[in-house]
């Protein structure tokens, strides 16, 4: 049976779990634990359900002890089905409170009871768990194939079909698939509103919310947090209502509204500081929201919140936020008290948080970031840390922010006015890296067999050769000194001749000298797959 079912006839708790304010739900806790005379199995599902109320309000040490015990009193009982719902949300408490070492533990205890639970139910509820798990230990593709397998497994069981809708969209928000994440959200959120699950509604909402922030929507962004917000102080939901109102903090800050960000991220401080234990993640980002509307307001003790936050999140390991973190105390500039408490340690770079980021996959924070280092670099802030010059620094800027069109749209506007031969230059290589990839992806149809043309040269170019507007080939990839030009083998070698000429004249217009271009036939060979950005080449097939 379902760990809720004993006590349904002497209580509604299962409908206010989902949907009353927390208020409320302890008060029903406490009237049934007034009762003198519950059975056995009327015990066991009230420690689950004191349990289930723990979870959502973030305490989660006495969740998981519930959980636990509710799962030895229905052992007890030879129900193994309600037993295995025990364990599972006993292990989701776990993985939840950390450290990093219990995200596999769990994975393991989850994987153990899907494959031994005799109940089909109970087996989705593990597996949608141990996607969780793996997520958290930044398994993707893991994780991916076991929430699939969790939905798979759903279509009989609707309670559960739209969380695993939100745990999904979660995954491809943390994946930077915005579009597929929005889609599985709106779904989530539908399906939850019409079950009446406000916990589980605001969820979603969050996340979508993230999702807008991620396609640069800032409007849409606050729109989704306001009503996570709003639904989490419903039921009294502190992780969500903290998360919400942090959220909605940096939205402020990117609106230009440090005053309300300012209130938005002490707020969420003070709800963050109402569980207990309080809830440690939100603590620090909202101290760093803090900081950051401290430091747009020019206020003198934005360093100290920044530092706060940045040891906040050291302590937990958060590998995003203290690179976060870092990055407003670079920006903020050399000081004093800094130079004071960091002269037996390395000081802190530009490059450092970049490369964090960079490493995290999150292009778009990198694009930010180098954004925001040409600006200070421009106002003589710092120096040049590796930038040759203000056009270097422009095209960089773009090259990374091409997954994150919303940022490069309002650069591209100013320099219409302050660099149009910057704008320019970067719009012209732009334009042909978009006219490559657009070929390399309209060679994937065609028929086997290529003329590959191998160029190698001596000395450094500024850009790697493409293919002009009149040409019948596309690059297929290079590294510094050589570079693969590659024809459909039925293209007519008058052609072929005109494209080698066009290459050799970049290349020598570049300062390169002692260039070779030598061609093969590959008959056999074809365009697989076009480079994503950030890779070097195409994918071929078929060469011999």
């Amino acid at each position: 049976m379902l760990p809720f079912e004993p006590i349904a006839t002497r209580s509604p708790i299962e409908r206010l779990l989902l949907s009353a304010r927390a208020a409320d739900v302890s008060a029903e806790i406490e009237r049934i634990e007034a009762l003198g005379d519950l059975t056995k199995a009327e015990r066991a599902s009230f420690v689950y359900t004191r349990g289930a109320f723990s979870l959502r309000e973030g305490s989660l040490g006495p969740a998981q002890s519930d959980f636990e015990e509710s799962a030895a009193l229905f052992g007890e009982l030879g129900d193994a089905e309600a037993q295995g719902f025990c364990r599972a949300e006993g292990l989701l408490a776990k993985m939840r409170k950390g450290p990093r070492q219990a995200f596999g533990e769990a994975a393991a205890a989850l994987l153990e009871l899907a494959e031994t639970t005799p109940s089909d139910r109970v087996r989705v509820v593990a597996t949608h768990y141990r996607g969780a798990a793996l997520r958290l230990l930044g398994d993707a593709q893991g994780t991916q194939r076991t929430l699939l397998d969790a939905l798979a497994k759903a279509d009989v069981y609707t309670h559960e079909r739209p969380k695993i809708l939100s745990s999904l969209g979660t995954l491809y928000v943390v994946l930077g698939a915005y579009g597929a994440a929005e889609a599985l959200l709106e779904h989530a959120v539908e399906l939850q509103h019409q079950r009446g699950d406000v916990v589980g509604e605001a969820i979603a909402c969050g996340q979508l919310g993230a999702a807008a922030l991620g396609l640069g929507d800032l409007v849409k962004a606050r729109t989704w947090l306001q009503r996570q917000e709003w639904l989490t102080s419903q039921v009294g939901d502190a992780f969500g209502r903290a998360r919400a109102l942090t959220f909605l903090a940096d939205v402020a800050l990117d609106l230009g509204k440090p005053d309300d960000a300012l209130e938005l991220a002490s707020l969420a401080i003070d709800v963050a500081r109402t569980t207990k234990p309080p809830l440690a993640i939100w603590l620090a980002y909202a101290t760093r929201a803090k900081g950051r509307a401290l430091a747009d307001l020019r206020d003198a003790t934005a360093e100290a919140a920044l530092r706060d936050a940045r040891e906040r999140f050291t302590q937990i390991g958060n590998i995003l936020g203290l690179a976060l973190t870092e990055w407003d105390l670079v920006r903020l500039g050399p000081s004093d008290t800094r130079a004071a408490a960091e002269a037996s340690a390395p000081g802190l770079t530009w490059n450092g948080p970049a490369w964090a980021l960079a490493s995290l996959g999150l292009s778009a924070r990198v694009a930010s970031l180098l954004r925001d280092h040409a600006e200070h670099a421009e106002a003589g802030e710092v120096e040049s840390s590796g930038v040759h010059s203000a056009a270097d620094a422009e095209e960089a800027f773009f090259a990374v922010a091409q997954a994150a069109p919303h940022l490069g749209v309002p650069r591209e506007i100013d320099l219409v006015y302050e660099a149009p031969n910057v704008l320019g230059d970067v719009s012209n290589r732009r334009t042909a890296g978009q006219r490559n990839l657009a070929r390399l992806g309209a060679l994937t149809l065609a028929a086997p067999g290529l003329l590959i043309a191998r160029a190698a040269w001596k000395g450094a170019v500024r850009t790697r050769p493409l293919p002009p507007e009149r040409a019948a080939c596309a690059s297929i990839g290079g590294m510094p000194g050589a570079v693969a030009w590659a024809w459909p083998l039925s293209t007519p070698d008058a052609d072929v001749e005109r494209d080698v000429a066009a290459l050799r004249s970049q290349l020598e217009g570049q300062g390169a000298s002692n260039v070779t271009v030598t061609l093969e036939k590959q008959p056999k060979a074809r365009i697989v797959c076009p480079p994503f950005a950030g890779e070097v080449s195409a994918t071929l097939d078929g060469l011999e």
